[in-house]
């Protein structure tokens, strides 16, 4: 019961770092933001520069909740998320980005438009390539579930 409850606060503690241990994205953070930018061709294309920067173009920011920031963690790690439904704008405008102990460990890039995800690292199950516009990994294209659930996301944070 004591291991139960230790697992459990673990988890719901803000600033404990978390980890999903039965999802191929083994990624450690303690805290999840979610971002409202412009991003495009002669702007930002990533909601995170080569320097490690925040994009110039950001509009709104909101740390997400222990449930959001567990079911997104979940969902980039699941093979359903992702088909290959999409177009060619990349303009995007919605950025994720974990931290852990104040310090960037991962960000994710989406395009709603053109339904495309690039990743700053390998997600599953993508192709493992870099992708042309930001020098991140193409982590595929949103599933109509996901996009569903990044959806949910904007209206519960009223973006």
């Amino acid at each position: 019961m004591k291991a139960f409850a230790f697992v459990l606060l673990t988890l719901l503690l803000p600033g404990t770092p978390k980890i999903i241990k039965n999802s191929p994205l083994q990624l450690k953070y303690d805290k999840v933001m979610m971002y409202n930018f412009n991003g495009g061709i002669g702007s930002d294309m990533s909601i995170v520069d080569a320097r490690g920067h925040i994009a110039k173009s950001m509009k709104k920011q909101v740390v997400l909740d222990n449930e959001s920031a567990l079911s997104l963690t979940r969902k980039l790690g699941e093979k359903e998320s992702f088909d290959d439904t999409t177009a060619a704008c990349f303009e995007p405008g919605l950025g994720f980005v974990y931290y852990l102990k104040g310090k960037i460990v991962a960000h994710i890039t989406v395009c709603l438009s053109c339904n495309v995800v690039t990743s700053s690292i390998p997600l599953d199950p993508q192709k493992h390539d870099k992708f042309w516009a930001n020098n991140d990994y193409l982590a595929g294209w949103p599933s109509k579930s996901f996009r569903a659930f990044l959806m949910g996301l904007l209206k519960k944070y009223n973006f």
